[in-house]
C-alpha cells in the first residue's frame, strides 16, 4: 500500500465510516510506515481522531482533508465534524519530519 484512496470507495459506504473505521483501515495496514498518499473523500462523518495511527510518519506526501472527490464543488452542507483541534496535531508530528509536500484541508478550515 502506498495509496489509501477513500474516493475509490462506493460513496453511500464512504459517508458512514467513522473515525473508529478509518483508524482500524490505517492500523491494519501499518499506514505510518507505508502511506504516502490519504485521500479522504467523502468521509464526512470523521472528526479526525481517527487518523491518529499516521503519527510520526515519515514517508506521507499527500493529504487530502477536503473530504470532496476530484472535480467537485468543495462546499459541503452541512459542514462535516472534521476538527482542526484533532488534525493539526497529528499533522505537526509528521511535518518537518520526512516528505510531506501537500495538504489540502477542508473548504470549513480555509475561511478561517
Amino acid at each position: 500500500w502506498t495509496t489509501l484512496d477513500f474516493g475509490t470507495v462506493e460513496k453511500s459506504l464512504a459517508e458512514k465510516l467513522t473515525d473508529d473505521h478509518i483508524s482500524a483501515v490505517l492500523l491494519c495496514i501499518d499506514s505510518v510506515h507505508t502511506i504516502k498518499t490519504l485521500r479522504l473523500a467523502n468521509c464526512i462523518n470523521i472528526t479526525g481522531v481517527g487518523l491518529a495511527p499516521l503519527r510520526g510518519s515519515r514517508v506521507m506526501e499527500h493529504i487530502d482533508l477536503s473530504l470532496v472527490p476530484d472535480h467537485t464543488s468543495p462546499l459541503l452542507d452541512p459542514v462535516p465534524p472534521i476538527s482542526q483541534e484533532f488534525v493539526l496535531p497529528i499533522l505537526n508530528t509528521i511535518m518537518g519530519r520526512g516528505r510531506l509536500k501537500v495538504i489540502e484541508f477542508p473548504k470549513a478550515w480555509r475561511n478561517h
